[in-house]
């Protein structure tokens, strides 16, 4: 648990120390959909996130590109005891992409469509990349248990027109990892897409 709180505020120290610079990379075409209610944009950003393969809660921080349209993060998440089984401290990196733009609702602007993709990193001696030859048969995993690749599908809600909240944004993903779409492939029977892709649920602040 210190070494999760270490590295969140880690992070934030980091960040922090950055943030006088940030306005200086704006430019003029930063949000499509700019208002007068709306404060000039930040290319960079902050989320919390609730699952999603990156434990039971995640702190990330990340920036976009082209237009709003590509968007980079980096995740430190934490999953106790109690839900687990074990304390699990997991990092993760992860790319989002935008292929269609906004849809503005009243207030609101809603993204339909976002796909992308993460790799993640989970702590512990129990966890490994490479299988260890002295505890397993070869093969006996397959996979990596430290390491995972996924590919996310999902939406975000951006509140640009509601005062006070215009900084925020809400989105959700599913995701599915490389070895569970893998298996699914060998055993559609078995296995389904409810089972294979996992919901996650996040909140976005534009700094």
């Amino acid at each position: 648990m210190k070494l999760f709180y270490t590295c969140i505020l880690s992070l934030l120290l980091c960040l922090a120390t950055y943030v006088p610079g940030f306005a200086q990379e704006q430019t003029a075409d930063t949000v499509e959909t700019t208002t007068l209610a709306s404060p000039a944009a930040s290319a960079y950003h902050l989320k919390a996130q609730f699952a999603g393969g990156i434990g039971f809660l995640s702190a990330g921080v990340g920036r976009t590109f082209f237009n709003e349209k590509l968007e980079t993060d980096l995740f430190l998440g934490y999953l106790p005891e109690s839900i687990g089984g074990d304390r699990i401290v997991t990092s993760a990196i992860k790319v989002t992409y935008r292929p269609v733009k906004p849809i503005q609702l009243k207030a609101i602007d809603w993204q339909p469509l976002r796909i992308g993709a993460q790799v993640s990193y989970t702590f512990g001696s129990d966890y490994f990349v490479k299988e260890p030859g002295d505890k397993y048969i070869k093969g006996y995993y397959g996979f990596p248990t430290a390491l995972h690749g996924s590919i996310l599908l999902g939406g975000q809600i951006d509140f640009t027109r509601i005062n006070k909240l215009n900084k925020f944004s809400a989105y959700y993903e599913f995701g599915s990892s490389m070895e569970y779409l893998i298996s699914y492939i060998q055993n559609p029977k078995y296995l389904s897409p409810a089972k294979i892709f996992k919901l996650a649920l996040g909140v976005r602040m534009r700094l």
